[in-house]
């Protein structure tokens, strides 16, 4: 008897529990917790560059906020690709049957909104989520900014002949970068957005009366020279010579690839 007083005892802590764990859990239902994992998961790769980049993702076909929601944007800069480095809050509305003709209403199922916290690593949402948690009070949905094009200008090539042609015999590193910076005409305001494109990154190198200078950004790489006699020039390399484990995008490699044919 005594043991299964014991198993009876055991039984009711469990429904209790569970019980409690119904009441306390934060609002939400299996489609909910479906809408939410789907989302995550799709996001997750190609890995974004930044908190804003995963919520643009998360709203692709998701353009009505009364059903889904971005909340919260939280970046946790990390260079360990196990550390959370993006945390997003979602929100999540299942209108259940109250939405459909009274006439394909077999049964009711009430509304329920719920919201959603989503950590993610480099590898992508962390294990177990995204988690149910309380939706924030006067919680907005969130419209992250558009991205800034990246390129460089096509008015860049002859900025770069013009530029170079007019620094002095001897020169530094920090005279030609501040030179490029002063003089380089202003970036293209993108005609969707309204946003300036993104600056692209500048490289410089002098070596023996030579200089190298290169402009690289969305995948372009621009390269430009004063060689030692004067000669300058201004050109765009194949990208087989510039991508990662060749020559590169800098200013050195613009000295290097300066008559270097591309391979065949």
């Amino acid at each position: 008897m005594k043991s299964w007083g014991t198993a009876l005892l055991l039984l009711v802590m469990t429904a209790l529990g569970w019980a409690m764990y119904a009441v306390t859990r934060p609002d939400g239902n299996s489609a909910t917790d479906e809408k939410a994992r789907q989302v995550a998961d799709r996001i997750a790769y190609p890995v974004g560059a930044d908190g804003n980049a995963y919520a643009r993702s998360a709203l692709v076909g998701n353009t009505d906020p009364k059903y889904f929601a971005v909340i919260g944007i939280t970046d946790s800069p990390a260079n360990d690709p196990e550390k959370v480095r993006v945390t997003l809050l979602f929100r999540v509305y299942d209108p259940g049957t109250s939405e459909d003709p009274p006439s394909f209403r077999f049964w009711e199922r009430n509304p329920v909104t719920a919201c959603y916290r989503a950590d993610f690593t480099y590898y992508g949402v962390t294990k177990g989520g995204p988690d149910r948690i309380r939706c924030p009070q006067d919680a907005r949905p969130i419209t992250p900014p558009p991205v800034q094009l990246k390129g460089v200008p096509t008015t860049y090539p002859e900025a770069f002949k013009t530029i170079l042609g007019e620094l002095p015999p001897t020169t530094t590193k920090d005279d030609v970068l501040a030179a490029l910076r002063a003089k380089l005409p202003p970036m293209p305001v993108d005609e969707r957005t309204k946003l300036p494109w993104a600056e692209p990154r500048l490289d410089a190198v002098v070596e023996n009366g030579a200089i190298g200078i290169v402009a690289s950004g969305g995948g372009s790489c621009l390269t430009g020279v004063r060689l030692a006699d004067g000669t300058v020039a201004a050109w765009y390399p194949p990208r087989v010579q510039t991508q990662p484990g060749e020559y590169g995008c800098s200013g050195q490699s613009a000295l290097q690839l300066y008559g270097t044919p591309p391979p065949k």
